[in-house]
This record gives structure tokens, C-alpha cells and sequence, in this order.
């Protein structure tokens, strides 16, 4: 008999019984979704008082700057619990719109990150900077203070990269809003980028900072600043000294000098050359020390004279040109000078390298002189505006105006890598340097004009053969003092130049003429580059050219089938910058890329041409053309 079942009567699913179901999750939804309505509201408030924090940061008002960040704070707490709470939880699962709310909650973590480096910074800014800082004092460095500081600014790159960190996260597109929140990642990162690379820069620094301000072991450096109006190849020539010593952070700086109060320092003598410095050879007076056009070579033989006139082994040594610190008066304000007066970032290049008619007696301006290198010892270490300080000393040091070198290897690749050794660059292709020297003491170099053009022919396979023309022009006004004009010293309109063309490594002379009249000349190797100066004599208003020929083996390279031409460029820190004129002639058959770097132009076809009128900075270009 078969066996019987009780069957289970089947329950019948409504559409109702769906719908009203349903019905409640979206309205739970939505009331979860309420608080986001006001997200994108918080975020735009909190970043318009990031801003107003900033202008009044800038503008040396902590007071109004803290509260601003204050007001950041609250309105990103208030963005914060709307979306980071059940709500946000719920609806980041939800498919679809899942994806976005994820997104907007990464760019909330981004922003309170964001809003935490302000925090950080309004607290410690006081303490670095003006009348009320801890860290400076009458130019001595609180350490402990320091390495406070430091640990505040580690603790910023930490809050960066998780910022960094979260906006990577953001998918490129989402559905709903599309590309929206990758184009508000994209603007946070354009803002977040150079902050962390700025801190990931300077974070070495950080290490060594204490050390060489003295925190194991007492320090000695030399400061020297350098006057244009009487050119070495590698800037002014250094005319004042002053030794500054660092013992666990308290400043005490030695007696300034000048060539003619420091004994021996104008007479021919020896001491331990750099290694392979082709214009340290035999006997150097010590005010010729820094011929050469690196810095990391001319600080070293600086050091290194110093030692043999004073006994004392420098742990480094700084220079600075009079253009730089008239730059450095405009941040931290003018100066009272006896004898000249008020000194201004505007005036001060001419007071005093461009009116020695006006001043006949040689002390009374050397006096000044001397005067002016603790000036900038303690405007540096002011701490009225360090953020100012740094920018303007990082442009001069772009510009091969200002430059450090240490002893210590592991420091001096620190500040190398932050573009403060005046290093020459280092490029395997294209390379323009011409630096000239006052071969007859004067300070006509106040009136020298230069321009540079060359003519670069791009072959097939990369190589270049380029005609280089060096076009100088005294400028000088007539001559002012009742006696016949000596053609040498402080007065004179004449100049007497080596003009010095390096070229880029591998490449050697095919010609050298002046003025359209074949010159000889030895040329010889400066670690790699090779270099000729021959001497040229310049009447008042007199123009000269020194061309020559040359080939680069590599100055374009291929890049995924295209010629890739690279090019660098080295200024000299001239009272009035050298101008430039580049014309590049890339194969037949090669037309130049659309794209080019600021300073080019090209009218089609295959050449190319940059133009600076005054050449300020450091220049690397690369400048492609298409088969």
C-alpha cells in the first residue's frame, strides 16, 4: 500500500507582500543616505578655510590662520560622521552606488588628513617663525626645539602619504557620477603631490640638520660673499670672509676679512689641491681659489686655502653674490649702512658693486664690505621669515648665486640633492656653459653683456655637429676720474676676459676663432668636459666673438622612434644674465614634435628654436621630432 504524505500547502509571494518590502529598504536607505546630502557641502567649506588658513599664514597672521583651520576641523568632523557612520556603511555595500560612496568616503579620509597637516603646522610655525620663535634666537639654534620640529614635520610626511594613499584609492570612473570624484582626487593630488615630495626631499636633511649645527661636536664654517662686478668662472670673486662657528647650536662669529686684511691672502702659495682640478696647478693665490666653474670643486679649494692662510680645517664653507643678498633684503627687510645709507633689495646691487666712481677711497667701500657678510650670517638665522629665507636661497642657488659645501661625504650628498652644491649638470648629452674671468683685476665685469647662440645639426644616428658663438660687449659708461684711464682696478672702463666655453662630455674642439680670425688653443679636460679660454681685451663699448665647432656624440637619442634632442644649461651669476639662442636642425624627413617646452618655438618642419633674454636658472629641455 502506498505510503501517504500530508502535502504542505505552497505560500503564495503577493506583489504587494514585494513591493511593501521593498518599500521599507529604500525608505531605510534614504534615511541613512540623509546626512550625505550635506557631504559635498562640508568638503567645499572645509577647503575654502584651508585656503583662508593659508593667505593669513602668508600674510604672518597666526591668529586669524588658527582659527580658519579651527573652523576646517569642524566642518570635516561634520563631513566625516556623515558618511563614515551606518549609513555610509550600509550604502558603501549597496551595488552600484556602492562604488561611489566608497569614493567619497576616501576623499573624506584625505581631507581630514589634510586638515591634520594644518593643525601641525599652525602650532609649530610660531616656533620657527618671527619675534616670538623658540627655535631661533639672536641666531642661535635651540636643538631641542629642532628635533621637536622635526618630529612634527616627519609626522606631516606620514599624514601626506596617507592622504596620498586614499586618493590613489578612487576608482577612474564610477557609475552615476562618472568621472567626478577622480577629477576631485586629481585636484587634491595636484595640491598634495609637491608638499610630500617637498618633505620626502628634505627629510634627509632632517637627519644630518642637528649634526651640523653642532649637536656632537663644535663646528666651523666660512662664508664668503662674491662680487660679480669681477668674475671668476664660477661667479663673483670672493672678496669677504667671515668664519661662523656652531657649538650645540649657540652661533659665534669670527673677524670678517677681506682679501687685503687677510694676511697672505693675495699672494701666490700652496695648499692641498682638489684631485683633478686642471686649474689648481702649481702656486695660487687664495683669492683665485674658486675658479672653478663647480662648486663642489671651488668650495672645496676654498676650505682648503682657508686652512693653509689660518690653520683652521672648515667643516664647510657658503658663498653668496651681492645679487642674492639684495634678493634676501626683499624678504627680510632693508638695511643701515654707514656711508651708503638705506640698502634695499632694489638698490644694493648698484650702491655697491656699481658706483665705485661715487665712493673713490678703497677702505671705506672694503669697510662695507665687511660689514655685509655677518649682516646675511644673521638675517639667515633671523628666523623672521624662514619660509621666505629658503625660497629666496633656493632660487640663487638655481641661479649659481648661492651654493654649500661640507666636508663630510654624506652631507654633501644631502645638499647635492637638494641643488645646493652648485654642481655643473650632469648631462651624457647637449650641453651650453660659458663662464668667463676677469683676468686683469677690475670691476668692469659690472658692465659685461653676453649672448650665447648656437647652432646644433642633428645627424641620423644622434651625434650633432654644433657651432657655438660667444658674443661679448663692455658696456661700460665713459671713464669719470681726472687721471688717464690705468685699464685695471676700481675705476677702469677696460676688461681683460678668459672666455671659457665647457663643452658636453665627449666632445672635443674642430675650430676656435675670434672675431673671425683662427685662434690656437690647448684645450684640456675638466673631469670629462673638455674647455678652452683664451684671452680676450675689451675697450670701452667694444664688442668680441669667440666661435667655435664642435660634435656631440649623443645629443639626441632615440625615443620610441623619434630623435629625442637634450639639452642643459649652466648660467653664470652675472650682474645682467647671459641671453641664449638656440637653433636645433633635426634630419630631413623629421618634423618637430607639436609639443614643446616652455621657450621653444617652431615654425613646422624640422627646426626648432629656444630664446632666453636672460638667462636666470639651471635649464633642462628635451625636444622630440617625428619621422
Amino acid at each position: 500500500m502506498p505510503s501517504s504524505r500530508r502535502a504542505t500547502p505552497r505560500r503564495m509571494i503577493r506583489p504587494a507582500t514585494v513591493a511593501g518590502a521593498l518599500l521599507l529598504v529604500l525608505v531605510g536607505l534614504a534615511l541613512l543616505a540623509i546626512p550625505f546630502l550635506s557631504a559635498p557641502g562640508h568638503a567645499e567649506d572645509a577647503r575654502a578655510e584651508l585656503t583662508a588658513a593659508k593667505e593669513a599664514l602668508d600674510a604672518g597672521d597666526i591668529d586669524d590662520a588658527v582659527a580658519a583651520v579651527e573652523r576646517a576641523r569642524s566642518e570635516t568632523d561634520d563631513l566625516q560622521a556623515a558618511v563614515q557612520g551606518v549609513g555610509g556603511d550600509v550604502w558603501s555595500r549597496v551595488p552600484v552606488a556602492g562604488g561611489a560612496l566608497r569614493d567619497v568616503r576616501r576623499l573624506g579620509n584625505a581631507l581630514d588628513q589634510l586638515v591634520g597637516v594644518a593643525e601641525t603646522g599652525v602650532r609649530v610655525l610660531p616656533q620657527v617663525r618671527g619675534e616670538e620663535s623658540t627655535l631661533l634666537d639672536g641666531g642661535n639654534v635651540d636643538l631641542d626645539v629642532l628635533e621637536s620640529v622635526i618630529a612634527d614635520l616627519r609626522a606631516v610626511g606620514a599624514r601626506l602619504s596617507d592622504a596620498q594613499a586614499e586618493l590613489d584609492a578612487v576608482a577612474d570612473t564610477r557609475p552615476l557620477v562618472g568621472e567626478r570624484l577622480a577629477e576631485a582626487a586629481a585636484d587634491a593630488r595636484a595640491e598634495v603631490d609637491p608638499l610630500a615630495d617637498g618633505l620626502d626631499a628634505v627629510d634627509p636633511l632632517l637627519t644630518h640638520l642637528p649634526t651640523m649645527l653642532g649637536r656632537n661636536a663644535s663646528r666651523q664654517y666660512l662664508v664668503a660673499l662674491l662680487n660679480p662686478a669681477e668674475m671668476l668662472y664660477s661667479g663673483g670673486t670672493p672678496q669677504t670672509f667671515v668664519t661662523v662657528d656652531l657649538d650645540r647650536g649657540r652661533l659665534s662669529m669670527g673677524e670678517t676679512l677681506d682679501l687685503s686684511t687677510a694676511p697672505g691672502a693675495a699672494q701666490p702659495r700652496y695648499w692641498r689641491k682638489v684631485k683633478g682640478n686642471p686649474l689648481h696647478r702649481g702656486q695660487v693665490k687664495p683669492a683665485l681659489a674658486t675658479m672653478a666653474p663647480d662648486w663642489a670643486v671651488s668650495g672645496n679649494e676654498l676650505a682648503n686655502a682657508w686652512r693653509s692662510l689660518r690653520g683652521r680645517r672648515m667643516a664647510g664653507v657658503v658663498v653668496i653674490d651681492v645679487v642674492a643678498v639684495s634678493r634676501l633684503l626683499d624678504v627680510s627687510g632693508p638695511l643701515e649702512v654707514p656711508a651708503l645709507g638705506t640698502l634695499t633689495g632694489d638698490n644694493l646691487v648698484e650702491k655697491l658693486i656699481g658706483s665705485y666712481d661715487d665712493y673713490p677711497e678703497p677702505a671705506q667701500r672694503k669697510a662695507v664690505n665687511r660689514a655685509l657678510a655677518p649682516v646675511f650670517v644673521d638675517r639667515l638665522l633671523s628666523g623672521n621669515d624662514p619660509v621666505g629665507t629658503g625660497r629666496v636661497l633656493g632660487e640663487a642657488a638655481d641661479q649659481r648665486r648661492f651654493a654649500v659645501y661640507l666636508r663630510s661625504p654624506d652631507e654633501q650628498a644631502v645638499v647635492d640633492d637638494l641643488g645646493l652644491t652648485g654642481r655643473l649638470s650632469d648631462t651624457e648629452h647637449d650641453y651650453l656653459g660659458v663662464f668667463t674671468q676677469n683676468k686683469v683685476p677690475s670691476k668692469s665685469d659690472y658692465w659685461q653683456r653676453r649672448t650665447v647662440s648656437t647652432d646644433v645639426a642633428i645627424r641620423e644616428d644622434g651625434s650633432a655637429r654644433v657651432r657655438m658663438e660667444i658674443e661679448v660687449h663692455n658696456d661700460s659708461p665713459p671713464y669719470a676720474q681726472p687721471l688717464p684711464d690705468p685699464r685695471e682696478g676700481y675705476f677702469t672702463r677696460w676688461n681683460t676676459l678668459s672666455v671659457a666655453p665647457f663643452l658636453p662630455k665627449g666632445a672635443t674642439f674642430d675650430s676656435v676663432q675670434v672675431d673671425g680670425v683662427p685662434r690656437e688653443v690647448s684645450p684640456r679636460s675638466f673631469y670629462g668636459r673638455y674647455f678652452i679660454r683664451p684671452e680676450i681685451e675689451f675697450a670701452p663699448q667694444a664688442r668680441h666673438t669667440l666661435a667655435v665647432t664642435y660634435v656631440v656624440p649623443a645629443a639626441a637619442v632615440d625615443r620610441d622612434g623619434a630623435l629625442a634632442y637634450r639639452l642643459a644649461i649652466d648660467p653664470q651669476g652675472m650682474v645682467d644674465p647671459q641671453d641664449v639662442r638656440v637653433t636645433v636642425r633635426f634630419p630631413r624627413g623629421y618634423a618637430v614634435d607639436a609639443e614643446l617646452p616652455e621657450g621653444w618655438s617652431s615654425a613646422g618642419g624640422r627646426v626648432a628654436r629656444y630664446r632666453s633674454d636672460a638667462l636666470e636658472s639651471v635649464e633642462s629641455y628635451e625636444v622630440l621630432a617625428h619621422p
